[in-house]
């Protein structure tokens, strides 16, 4: 017989799948810089030098040797940055096949 309700769906799987993704997504700052290019660059610097943008948020773009998927204050980034999650998604991916 079988348990129907013990049955994952293709959506589940895939969020699930996903998840376990984005877990391991871990690139370092300057592979995550490389990827987005000097325009975005541009800003994530301009950000770093005003002070009304909050402290930890200057640091991570200035400092941070590593930027990790599922990091706050890189969400946040990718939020201030207006990405959506797949852009996030899709930076780590091509950051993350950067050597340097």
């Amino acid at each position: 017989m079988i348990d129907w309700t013990r049955m994952i769906s293709q959506s589940d799987q895939a969020s699930a799948e996903l998840a376990a993704r984005r877990a391991t997504m871990l690139c370092s700052r300057l592979q995550g810089r490389l990827t987005l290019g000097p325009k975005v660059c541009a800003v994530l610097d301009a950000m770093a030098a005003d002070p009304a943008t909050p402290w930890a948020m200057r640091e991570t773009i200035t400092g941070a040797r590593d930027w990790h998927r599922l990091s706050q204050t890189i969400d946040e980034l990718g939020w201030l940055l207006e990405f959506t999650d797949e852009a996030m998604d899709g930076l780590f991916e091509q950051a993350m096949k950067v050597e340097v």
